[in-house]
């Protein structure tokens, strides 16, 4: 019996309520074996307000670097002539336009669930690309056209659809970044041991990392506290790690890659209004299960880029 999917099938059955039907339509579409996985995928894009809005990723990364320059005076990444390295970036190419835009010398892309050829479609270039170039433009100036915006991803973002233990960049990166992927990997210290020798001295990185449980934003603890691990991914299967912010950290360390974490936001109610399971109580301070969000990066270096 699939107790994952059991498990989920409440949240599913949310967002069949709550998505567009056409959205929900290729979502079912995606589970079917004969269907193209590059038609279904560019319809989910073409009809997920989400995934549309052309500004929400820049305004995920302003706000990031937002909070640590005020909280540890840290100076924006600057992207202009940087090879880039990104995991997770999703099925937009997350931050690789972005750093592409910004002057970035080669994006590689790692992500286990990309399809080759949807980012080029012409539907995802009308309904994503354009709009996001011109948020591009406002936010960071007229640096491009969207032809040569276009002319440089094609020639300089390369996105590859396996794990970080696969990855062949044929460069170190000066620049690691990624949104909300890190606690999807299973393995991760291995993983980033691997991230650490693709890795150039003295690069910058930033990774949000989403402690919660993915399903649930006013209650993102929820199930995770209440029962032990093992039973968690039993009932609704490993599409999260578990690790804790300290676990994060004592992988970051083992991989030999020195990562400072900033607090984003925490959800103290939400963890005083669950039954913490025993687990969960004896390894961790309240304040560190109530952590759901952080950000992890180099610590700041006085004068160097």
């Amino acid at each position: 019996m699939n107790f994952g999917a059991i498990g989920n099938l409440t949240h599913r059955l949310m967002l069949a309520r709550t998505l567009p039907p056409r959205l929900v339509l290729a979502k079912i579409a995606k589970r079917l074996p004969w269907t193209d996985r590059k038609t279904v995928r560019v319809a989910e894009i073409v009809n997920s307000p989400r995934d549309l809005q052309p500004d929400r990723l820049i305004r995920y990364f302003l706000d990031q670097e937002a909070l640590l320059r005020e909280r540890n005076g840290r100076d924006p990444i600057e992207f202009a002539g940087k090879k880039v390295i990104e995991v997770g970036p999703g099925p937009l190419a997350g931050y690789g336009p972005m750093a592409i835009f910004r002057g970035a010398e080669r994006v590689y892309s790692i992500d286990p669930d990309w399809i080759d050829g949807v980012f080029a479609d012409a539907a995802v270039k009308d309904a994503y690309l354009r709009p996001h170039h011109a948020a591009l433009s406002e936010a960071f100036g007229s640096l491009m056209s969207l032809e040569e915006f276009c002319t440089r991803l094609s020639k300089r973002l390369t996105v590859v659809a396996v794990g970080i233990e696969a990855a062949k960049p044929r460069f170190k990166a000066d620049v690691v970044i990624s949104n909300s992927c890190l606690e999807h990997i299973d393995g991760l210290e291995t993983a980033l041991t691997v991230l650490a020798d693709l890795t150039a001295t003295q690069a910058r990185f930033m990774h949000l990392v989403n402690f919660g449980n993915h399903r649930n934003r006013a209650s993102p603890f929820e199930t995770i506290y209440e029962m032990q691990p093992v039973e968690y991914c039993r009932l609704y299967g490993a599409h999260i790690n578990l690790l804790r912010p300290s676990d994060v950290g004592r992988c970051f360390e083992a991989a030999g890659i020195q990562a400072e974490m900033t607090t984003v936001d925490r959800s103290t109610k939400s963890v005083e209004e669950l039954e913490l399971n025993s687990y969960w109580r004896e390894r961790y301070t309240f304040n560190e299960l109530a952590i759901r969000t952080a950000l992890f990066c180099e610590p700041q270096r006085c004068g160097v880029e």
